[in-house]
């Protein structure tokens, strides 16, 4: 009996220990993957252009904050990354197509925010291009993979 009580007490300690391994904090702060962070901005991208399509102004300048968001994070992991300055790309092509894009929102100007936005889209391949990775290649969407979020404004 001993000998049985024992062997369940070990096995108890022992998964007791192994669970605590699994949820004890790393010492290591966490650092995203450029790809993560990047995967995240063509998201709020796709969000950004059906939101403006919609004129759903709060929403586009929601997703705006996410993208600067999304662009701050990349300039600070990663200011440069397989020889490329990310962080001065950002600065100097991404965010004033942003800035631009935010502009037009402000305004309401549907129309202005679509031109504004293809040029954003431009910049976003440009930064690509000039990263060497020119093979990923962003458009200005023509349909959403979010049927589950609406993106008409609030009347």
């Amino acid at each position: 009996m001993r000998l049985i009580l024992g062997l369940v007490m070990s096995g108890l300690a022992l998964g007791a220990a192994r669970a605590a391994e699994r949820t004890a904090p790393t010492s290591a702060p966490y650092s995203p993957d450029l790809a993560e962070i990047m995967l995240s901005a063509q998201w709020r991208h796709l969000k950004l252009s059906y939101a403006g399509a919609q004129k759903n102004w709060p929403l586009a300048e929601f997703e705006i904050g996410q993208m600067r968001k999304n662009f701050a994070e990349a300039a600070t992991y990663y200011p440069k990354f397989d020889d490329t300055a990310v962080a001065k790309l950002i600065k100097e092509i991404s965010e004033p197509a942003l800035d631009e894009v935010a502009a037009n929102v402000k305004a309401k100007d549907v129309e202005a925010f679509k031109k504004s936005f293809s040029r954003l889209t431009e910049a976003c391949n440009s930064c690509h291009q000039a990263a060497g990775k020119g093979f990923i290649k962003i458009r200005v969407p023509w349909r959403s993979p979010f049927s589950n979020q609406e993106f008409t404004p609030e009347r």
